[in-house]
């Protein structure tokens, strides 16, 4: 092997790789210095994503706001000197008065010398720019940075098939028509993968069932509706990408090099569309066959109210997965043998849900002849409980977690609210039960089942401003070495309800 092949294209390489080498260079920032780059990447795709929906929110003003948001969701702390130095050094290298844009050194294997590369991340996007009036810069990403973006997709996988479909749009409207079928590529290929992933699921759901149980992202039964809007509105997009081949074309006719590259073009987004309504099939196929298991084996999608350790621990865990650390079986097992009773529900919680009619009861004591008890249903008095759950649900929308602990620093008058109604406590241990992703905002109550998506239906009607927990998963963490909690004359299990946005 020829050693100068380790030459070939060298240049190109680093003119590829410096933009991502000096990204948040030299920027004093303090203690931010060791995140700067995951921060200014955070903010590049998130204008990218603007352009990619012709948001014209980009200006200087939104990439500050964007990187105070991502130092925010990064749990990080920024003064308003250090959010102003990181979204001017996206914009120009040195003082805003001379606007100077990138350089980089990189080594030219065929002239045997050092040149200077000059780049910016991002610059003027003349569609969304009106100078003459007055109007502040509208930024767009530059092709270095839309390339950075790319490098990273390739590795992370993670653009959606909208978002591949919005980038085509953009770079036909652009006149990028080569570069529009070489982004069917990357789309033809992340069909393909998903595909495979239906086939390998197909068979493993007529083959074992039980998949639906232990796979949580494969139920989808109930989202069959959002799915084929979604499948729906993808074709829509293929429609629209033909269109605009069309009358591009009709607008080039005379033009045989435009000609060829938008026949290529055209062929490629006609078998891409193939595909994907192949996939939008299996994915409905898959869905049918979910529901018709669970119709002809209701008994294995039943919620059971004890564990099984033979088949939640062993078979899909400890067979499953293994284990990193041997203390991790010690966590598992020390529990079964551990002399110390763990808290159990109090009695009166389980009976208060009806209530007794002391006075009937000492009638039948009189009377020779015994009469029949009465009972009363206990009528809930549901604007007590949804005012106490709405404090609860303002806390994870600042913190993103809320514990029953966390009720001692709510005002007096809150914490009574949580002991008028025994339903109010009650629907905190439902909880306790498996994730809930929430999907309440347009079915009607009657339709729900699940205590806790009635409450959640309920307020959401009383405070439109929760309507935003929509989409979003609520689950149950436990601190395994804290005690129970002692509350108002009540002893109750350590967990926090937590709030996490689902990933598409």
């Amino acid at each position: 092997m020829d050693v100068n092949e380790s030459w070939e294209g060298f240049s190109k390489r680093m003119q590829r790789l410096n933009p991502l080498f000096e990204l948040g260079r030299g920027m004093d920032v303090g203690e931010l210095k060791a995140h700067i780059q995951t921060i200014l990447m955070q903010v590049l795709l998130t204008i990218f994503y603007r352009e990619l929906n012709d948001d014209d929110n980009r200006r200087k003003s939104d990439i500050k706001y964007m990187v105070e948001d991502s130092i925010k969701e990064m749990k990080l702390l920024a003064d308003e000197k250090q959010i102003d130095r990181i979204t001017s050094g996206l914009l120009y290298q040195g003082k805003e008065e001379f606007s100077k844009p990138f350089e980089a050194l990189y080594y030219d294997e065929i002239s045997g010398s050092w040149a200077t590369q000059t780049f910016r991340y991002v610059t003027m996007d003349e569609l969304y720019t009106n100078l003459e009036t007055g109007s502040s810069i509208v930024y767009k990403l530059t092709e270095v940075a839309q390339e950075m973006i790319f490098m990273s997709r390739e590795m992370a996988e993670e653009f959606s098939i909208t978002i591949e479909q919005l980038y085509s749009m953009q770079l036909i409207k652009n006149g990028n028509f080569r570069k529009a079928t070489r982004n069917l590529d990357h789309l033809i290929s992340r069909v393909n993968r998903l595909m495979a992933r239906e086939f390998s699921f197909q068979k493993e759901m007529s083959n074992n069932p039980k998949i639906l149980l232990i796979e949580e992202e494969w139920q989808r039964a109930d989202n069959r509706e959002e799915i084929e809007k979604q499948f729906e509105e993808e074709k829509n997009h293929f429609r629209t990408i033909t269109s605009m081949i069309e009358k591009t074309k009709r607008r080039n006719e005379e033009v045989d090099s435009i000609q060829k590259e938008l026949i290529l073009l055209q062929e490629k987004i006609g078998h891409t569309r193939q595909l994907h309504d192949r996939f939008a099939k299996l994915v409905i196929q898959n869905i049918s066959y979910e529901m018709k298991l669970k119709v002809e084996n209701p008994s294995l999608f039943w919620e059971n109210s004890l564990v099984s350790f033979r088949e939640h621990f062993y078979e899909n865990w400890f067979m499953k997965e293994g284990f990193n650390r041997f203390e991790e079986i010690e966590n598992v097992l020390s529990p079964l043998f551990s002399p110390k009773n763990e808290f159990i529900l109090p009695l009166d919680w389980i009976w208060g849900e009806q209530e007794f009619d002391e006075k009937n009861q000492a009638d039948v004591v009189e009377e020779e002849a015994p009469k029949e008890s009465i009972t009363t249903q206990r009528v809930t008095n549901w604007n007590s409980v949804i005012k106490a759950w709405s404090y609860v649900f303002q806390y994870l929308q600042t913190y993103l977690e809320f514990s029953l602990a966390d009720l001692a620093d709510l005002p007096l008058e809150v914490q009574d609210l949580w002991v008028e109604e025994s339903e109010t406590i009650d629907l905190w241990m439902m909880f306790d039960k498996k994730p809930l992703k929430i999907q309440v905002l347009h079915r009607k109550e009657e339709t729900l089942s699940d205590e806790r998506e009635i409450l959640l239906f309920k307020l959401m009607k009383e405070y439109p401003q929760f309507q935003m927990f929509e989409g979003l998963k609520i689950y149950t963490e436990f601190d395994t070495l804290a005690e129970p909690l002692l509350w108002q004359r009540m002893k109750i299990t350590p967990f926090k309800i937590c709030l996490q946005e689902e990933k598409r």
